[in-house]
């Protein structure tokens, strides 16, 4: 079926109504299945009508044209006379429906097409009530390979008998099946690219000016062209030229339209005004305070912008205001440990507004209140310089003398 069916089987243009009502369930409701279809068709309608619309038709991608080959017992390539194949795609119809090619269908010129469920196995099985009946166009070298939207009714099961029971042979088909139809056109099918009276398309930077644009119809019909194929006029099916490009219409598909985020948050260094090396100390009085300059690239400070020391370290971000401020190189920070502060040493980690985050490690040191800074090994505690002893020829410093009982002077030996 294309498009909506009525119950004798008779085809009618979606676009010719607009199903806007939408069943409401309640409490102790019979359901029926016109309640339950009008439901789906509801639905159906709506998505038919924002691809039409928003959208537009035609190819969103794949779906190319493509010689059929057959590969020879010596390994040697041999293309097809009358053949084509259509590769896997996804397309939306000029009524809206969504076709999906999923499988890689062959295709002979000679006939009207093919047909193709959805979601069914990639084979071509060959009919087996009716042969394949080929004809050779006579009238034309030039032939169009286009695609519409398919509905397939499946899976039939046997309807309870009413009354007596006498009809218990009847069946309903219990599925509707999303599918295709690719067909062999002579002429190239309403408003698709290769239609003479198709306008050229609009530039993007022309989409967003003009007029008030009009509402458009239905009346291009079902097809989606995919390819114009010129054939040989000596009527042996060699394909001449197979164009995927002057008849395609193509529709506009964000999915390729990405970029990746910039401004990775990176610390590199963290100073004070006295030029001290990392860590820088910190005295848990909770009065002395610290100017630390953080430098990095995409900074920034403001609202959820967080800096932190860990507990018991106070942190007040310079120049910060009500609103966030991005892309610095550099913070200032000022500093304060509280006497809870526990002696250590402690790393700066900064989360942005965007929850990117960064640990700089070893960036302060809380030293115990009463105690001196750690010294750098071989150096006093005082910060005097000791004297080494040298008894080397030449470099013994002279002994002292002492005085004796007798009142004399002895030299000490040694």
């Amino acid at each position: 079926m294309n498009g909506n069916s009525n119950c004798c089987g008779a085809t009618t243009n979606p676009c010719d109504s607009t199903i806007a009502e939408l069943p409401r369930y309640y409490p102790r409701q019979l359901i029926t299945p016109d309640d339950l279809t009008l439901e789906q068709n509801y639905f159906r309608d709506r998505m038919r009508r924002h691809n039409r619309l928003l959208h537009g038709w035609g190819v969103v991608c794949g779906a190319l044209v493509c010689p059929a080959t057959t590969t020879n017992s010596d390994g040697s390539v041999s293309f097809t006379a009358w053949q084509v194949q259509v590769q896997t795609g996804y397309l939306l119809g000029p009524y809206g429906d969504e076709i999906i090619l999923d499988c890689v269908r062959t295709v002979d010129l000679r006939t009207s097409g093919v047909t193709g469920v959805t979601g069914e196995p990639c084979v071509d099985a060959p009919d087996p009530w009716c042969s394949q009946v080929f004809t050779t166009p006579s009238t034309t070298s030039t032939l169009f390979i286009a695609i519409k939207y398919k509905q397939s009714m499946m899976r039939p099961v046997r309807v309870q008998p009413v009354g007596c029971g006498c009809d218990d042979t009847s069946c309903e088909y219990s599925r509707l099946h999303d599918g295709y139809e690719i067909g062999v056109l002579t002429t190239c099918p309403t408003c698709n690219a290769c239609d003479k009276n198709v306008l050229p398309a609009p530039q993007p930077q022309s989409l967003i000016t003009g007029a008030i644009p009009s509402c458009p119809d239905c009346s291009c019909g079902p097809w989606v062209c995919l390819a114009q194929v010129t054939l040989s006029a000596d009527g042996s099916g060699t394909i001449q030229q197979i164009d995927n490009v002057s008849c395609r219409r193509l529709v506009v598909s964000l999915c390729d339209f990405w970029w990746q985020a910039t401004g990775s948050l990176i610390v590199s260094g963290i100073t004070d005004p006295g030029g001290d090396q990392l860590p820088i100390q910190l005295t848990p009085d909770g009065k002395t305070q610290v100017t630390l300059t953080v430098s990095g690239t995409n900074l920034q400070i403001g609202p959820g912008v967080t800096y932190s020391f860990g507990p018991g370290i106070l942190v007040a971000v310079s120049g910060q205001t009500a609103a966030l401020q991005t892309g610095l190189t550099s913070v200032t920070l000022t500093v304060t440990a509280q006497t809870s502060a526990a002696p250590g040493i402690y790393s700066l980690t900064v989360v942005n507004a965007d929850c990117s985050s960064f640990v700089f490690s070893n960036a302060v040191q809380v030293v115990a209140s009463g105690s001196a800074a750690a010294t750098p090994a071989g150096s006093a505690a005082s910060g005097a310089v000791a004297q080494p002893q040298n008894k080397a020829a030449g470099n013994v410093a002279p002994a002292k003398s002492v005085k004796t009982k007798g009142g004399g002077t002895k030299t000490p030996q040694g």
